[in-house]
């Protein structure tokens, strides 16, 4: 499996190089950047039930607000050319992709210059992926806690028992949370070796954990979750949720997930708003 790596990570470096020539100097390591890129594709896969692999859609390369700006300005079409050369490399090393991919260049004021992280994730779970997922956590491959829930605002409790819970504004979400700060697709919880972990898929108002801007967490029983001013306590007990709070209810019928939309930053490194 390394040497499989390897060898993404290193078609991936040589065209992140090629598509950072024109800067006069590098905002990032190509290398770093590449190994994230791969290491997230590669991870984000998902299987369906007949054994095909899918690849995730969505990529979120964050970095510092000024190395972000740079590469808008100097390389505007870097999200579109690092989109069309993660569908080469994944049909490459056999993965297929149910939409073309799409990629975020996102501002992080938590990092350090020269620093990057990438996260990526699927924009839709057809059926297949669910029974897929479903039955690698039958067989122990990313087993989720026991018990494990959220208390929303103090109130309602929601249980997380899937692999993949998604909260946003969204009607398509898992976890719809009725707010105009909130984004469409604001955060992710994923089970993975028995814990779940929490990801902010680049939204505008961010996601805190006990008061601390976070990108990425693995949660704890009392961790508190801020989305965008509304507090989820994350707990767990293999007795189920406190009895005293009703269970959630998502506020309107879900709808077919449709096409997830991320923020993007401009030229002056200002989110731009959703697209209603």
């Amino acid at each position: 499996m390394n040497h499989f790596i390897d060898r993404m990570e290193i078609q991936l470096e040589r065209f992140v190089e090629n598509a950072l020539a024109k800067m006069t100097r590098s905002v990032f390591s190509p290398a770093d950047a590449a190994a994230q890129l791969a290491r997230a594709l590669n991870e984000g896969v998902r299987l369906t039930e007949d054994g095909k692999r899918f690849a995730p859609d969505r990529y979120a390369l964050t970095c510092h607000p000024e190395d972000a700006r740079a590469l808008l300005t100097h390389t505007p079409d870097l999200q579109k050319v690092l989109a069309n050369e993660l569908l080469e490399v994944a049909r490459d090393f056999g993965y297929l992709v149910f939409r073309e991919p799409i990629v975020t260049i996102a501002a992080d004021p938590t990092l350090s210059h020269r620093e990057v992280r990438v996260v990526a994730w699927h924009s839709t779970s057809p059926l297949e992926f669910t029974r897929g997922m479903e039955r690698m956590e039958k067989g122990g491959g990313s087993a989720s806690p026991a018990g494990a829930y959220l208390i929303v605002d103090g109130n309602r409790h929601f249980p997380l028992d899937r692999p993949v819970v998604n909260i946003g504004r969204r009607l398509d979400n898992h976890l719809i949370l009725e707010d105009p700060r909130v984004s469409r697709t604001h955060a992710q919880i994923r089970a993975r070796e028995g814990r779940y972990e929490i990801f902010d898929l680049n939204s505008s108002a961010g996601t805190r954990i006990n008061g601390r801007a976070v990108q990425h967490h693995v949660l704890q029983p009392g961790d508190v979750i801020e989305v965008a001013g509304i507090r989820l306590v994350y707990g767990e007990d293999p007795g189920g949720p406190p009895d005293e709070t009703p269970a959630y209810a998502p506020p309107f019928p879900p709808r077919p997930a449709g096409d997830q939309r991320t923020r993007v930053i401009d030229k002056d490194g200002e989110s731009a708003p959703d697209e209603e």
